[in-house]
């Protein structure tokens, strides 16, 4: 197995793993008996969002979560190509390591861009949850112009090697992250602060959360929502400053199945900031589902 080893301080690390599958090596944390629910965390995170939210929910079911490609401690060899890191090709490539692992989720649970590849997941047939629970959900597109237009042509910059080992010097020298991180709305220990600039300092994290975002098709996954007949719950923070309100509900109203529901003293970052609200929800979530 290649890349990096979880330190021994790394939340929840006595559930870690690393697995192969499809030239991928994967950082899996699993705990508990019970029906499945697989945790997604968003763009520039890991598992350590679910740090409080796997144990709790261990208790009574079988808990599964990923670092998503190129981030934090799942290495992606640089011969694989880019295609990984799209919506379609992340969602594909989960799809291979849960059926490898031969886990079958009951409930997919994904923060921000972790909503979205759980959607791709199960639209594309790579997964048939009976429920899918998104916090904060990027879901928000981009104006059409930047899809078309800008995104290409910024693509080959953002997705350099080089820009990505700038930002991570940036973001672990410098009081950058401390400034992003405040604007998401969300308080967080100094311990929570302490694992993201962790991750920032790693030029390959850094570089996998920069190249997923210049790949992300908002649009079309959208409109491909128009099909998905599985339940999904939309939860969003009162104070998220990077999905604004607005714009997310009427997006989520769009999908059968949907429902909305708001947090009013959370931010962007609700699995870290408040997982007993996370737990409360998926706890809930499964509690229908079996009854």
């Amino acid at each position: 197995m290649t890349g990096p080893i979880p330190p021994a301080h790394w939340p929840n690390g006595g559930c870690s793993r690393l697995v192969d599958v499809a030239d991928i090596t994967w950082h899996v944390q699993s705990s508990g008996q019970g029906p499945s629910v697989l945790l997604l965390h968003g763009t520039a995170g890991s598992t350590h969002q679910w740090a409080d939210v796997l144990p709790a929910l261990a208790e009574r079911a079988h808990v599964v979560a990923v670092d998503l490609p190129g981030h934090a401690f799942t290495h992606v060899p640089r011969g694989l190509g880019r295609d990984v890191f799209s919506l379609a090709g992340m969602a594909r490539a989960v799809g291979e390591l849960i059926r490898a692992l031969g886990v079958t989720p009951t409930v997919i649970a994904g923060h921000s861009a972790g909503a979205a590849v759980s959607l791709r997941l199960t639209l594309d047939g790579h997964a048939s949850p009976a429920a899918i629970v998104g916090f904060n959900p990027a879901l928000v597109p981009p104006p059409a112009a930047y899809v078309a237009l800008i995104a290409p042509l910024l693509a080959p910059i953002v997705e350099s090697r080089l820009v990505a080992g700038l930002a991570a010097r940036l973001a672990g020298g410098t009081g950058a992250l401390d400034v992003m991180l405040d604007s998401s709305g969300s308080t967080l220990t100094s311990e929570q602060r302490a694992q993201y600039r962790a991750l920032c300092r790693d030029d390959a994290h850094v570089a996998a959360a920069l190249t997923m975002m210049s790949r992300w098709d908002v649009p079309t996954l959208l409109r491909d929502a128009a099909a998905l007949r599985v339940p999904f719950h939309a939860i969003a923070g009162g104070r998220d400053t990077w999905v604004p309100r607005a714009p997310l509900e009427r997006t989520v109203r769009l999908m059968p199945l949907a429902t909305f529901e708001v947090i009013d003293n959370a931010g962007h970052l609700i699995p870290d900031e408040v997982p007993g609200e996370a737990v409360r929800i998926l706890t809930r979530t499964l509690d229908a589902l079996v009854r």
